[in-house]
């Protein structure tokens, strides 16, 4: 009789690989130029109007100027500290790497006092995975209040995930529930934003938002390439709460080939018929240990 075929183990990401492909923040000049044309037309509208309202256009082109500058500065300032944080994240491809990036991500949070939000979100994110405990200690000390605007949606998605993964999903809801999508320009960081609130809102009861989220945001997207896994752990948890268990079971194989290890975690513990559902999404991947089996002696 024939043996039966063992699935092929599902490929595991490399984690040296996502971290090269990390995104480095850059300004972008193209936009830049637009508002500056924008202000150009502003001042010379002021001057033009001077016969009309004297000069208090011209007071408030300088105004409306003065402002953009300053925040522009601020932008500016916060894109070069994130892309020498990102500079530093990408040497973390190995045990080595990451003991040395978490070495000189600590030197800057002491300089700092560790008020630098960034700073503790990068050095979250190296901690996470061997200890989560650690990672959350790190989210969790983080004033939002104080952090910069642009990196609040950030903290408090790495956190709702955190706490997702520790199966606390009302504390996730809570977190997921400030994060304002519209105001991340980046389509990874937005699609990470819609997984984690998807998620919480799928385990506390509430499928309708997680199905509109996961409507738009499809995992096969190239734009969303390095968070697929995240999205289709997402919908998973999504489709199980609205009760659609063919299009669970495709998100659990199609976990099982984007990150096993996401899937092993959704097999550990949970809903029993989802952790059912998790643990048979591995076997078929062959990434569950298959028993041998002993011939009796006649």
């Amino acid at each position: 009789m024939a043996k039966k075929k063992k699935p092929a183990a599902a490929e595991r990401p490399d984690p040296a690989e996502q971290l090269a492909k990390m995104e480095r923040p850059h300004i972008k000049w193209r936009v830049i130029a637009q508002i500056a044309l924008g202000f150009a037309v502003v001042w010379i509208v002021a001057f033009m109007a001077v016969p009309y309202v004297s000069y208090w256009g011209v007071g408030v082109a300088a105004v409306l100027t003065l402002v953009a500058l300053g925040f522009g500065v601020y932008v500016w300032r916060l894109t070069r500290k994130s892309a020498a944080i990102v500079d530093i994240l990408k040497t973390a491809t190995d045990d080595e790497g990451r003991a040395a990036a978490l070495a000189k991500l600590e030197a800057q949070g002491a300089k700092s006092k560790n008020r630098d939000a960034l700073n503790a979100l990068a050095r979250a994110q190296l901690v996470a995975q061997k200890d989560p405990g650690e990672a959350l200690r790190i989210l969790e000390s983080i004033d939002l209040d104080k952090a910069p605007a642009l990196v609040q949606d950030d903290v408090r998605a790495n956190l709702g995930m955190v706490y997702l993964t520790q199966g606390r999903a009302r504390e996730a809801r809570e977190i997921a529930d400030a994060i304002k999508l519209d105001r991340q320009p980046q389509a990874s960081s937005r699609a990470m934003y819609a997984a984690v609130i998807a998620e919480s809102h799928a385990r506390t009861g509430d499928a309708e938002r997680g199905l509109e989220l996961m409507g738009t945001y499809d995992p096969s997207d190239p734009d969303y390439a390095d968070m697929r896994a995240m999205l289709l752990r997402a919908r998973a948890y999504v489709y199980f709460a609205a009760k659609k268990r063919g299009l669970v079971a495709k998100s659990l194989d199609q976990l099982a080939q984007a990150n096993p290890n996401m899937l092993a975690s959704i097999a550990q513990k949970g809903n029993p018929q989802l952790v059912r559902m998790a643990r048979e999404a591995l076997d078929r991947a062959g990434l569950l240990p298959r028993q041998k089996m002993r011939a009796r002696p006649r």
